[in-house]
């Protein structure tokens, strides 16, 4: 999968998805497989 995002982006998404249960971790999950 080709990274699209820049490393600050990343590194959010990251943290976001380590908090699964925060909304970010719920949601961030979803748009990735868009």
């Amino acid at each position: 999968m080709a990274d699209v995002h820049t490393k600050g982006i990343r590194s959010k998404n990251m943290a976001a998805i380590k908090g699964k249960n925060t909304k970010p971790g719920i949601l961030l999950p979803a748009c990735i497989t868009k």
